[in-house]
């Protein structure tokens, strides 16, 4: 068998060795600054739970859940998820708001008076689009809570990002 000197970042095991691994932190933070074009520069980041695996097949692997700390020191929370999901618009807002339920302590809810961390949930839609796509050249979408009838942002910090890879290295 002959073995390959480069790594498909479009699968699982070339996806997670490239930004998956402490030594190649840079790399993520360079693929997720990309990502936020210039909303957030990220300076630092922390892997938290990594790889896992949902409690049945089709809910999917959470491939990295991080802590941010941008460049002006505020930190955020990302979780980047690969693999097709059943229903994945809400799926993702299901995980989002986990997220952010998650930070809730278990006692003295009024003193933390919902000092929620910003939350984004970016998912790499490898083999599959985004459904309900508007245009067929998109690759990426960048999801906020807005006003419906003005589009002004309502809330930024809960964000989705999702990316369909293939589809943008065909553009570029």
């Amino acid at each position: 068998m002959q073995h390959s000197k480069y790594i498909d970042p479009t699968t699982d095991y070339g996806f997670n060795r490239l930004f998956g691994t402490e030594v190649n932190r840079d790399f993520l933070i360079a693929l997720l600054n990309d990502l936020f074009r210039g909303r957030k520069t990220i300076a630092d980041l922390v892997y938290n739970k990594n790889e896992h695996v949902g409690e049945a097949e089709e809910t999917g692997t959470v491939i990295f859940d991080l802590t941010c700390t941008a460049d002006n020191g505020e930190q955020f929370i990302i979780e980047v998820q690969r693999s097709s999901q059943v229903n994945l618009k809400r799926r993702m807002l299901y995980y989002g708001s986990k997220l952010i339920a998650d930070q809730a302590p278990k006692v003295n809810r009024k003193e933390w008076n919902y000092a929620v961390t910003e939350v984004y949930v970016i998912v790499l839609m490898e083999g599959f689009a985004m459904p309900d796509g508007e245009d067929d050249k998109d690759f990426l979408y960048d999801i906020c809570l807005c006003n419906r009838d003005t589009g002004k942002i309502f809330y930024e910090y809960l964000g989705f990002i999702y990316i369909e890879p293939r589809r943008a290295l065909s553009f570029h």
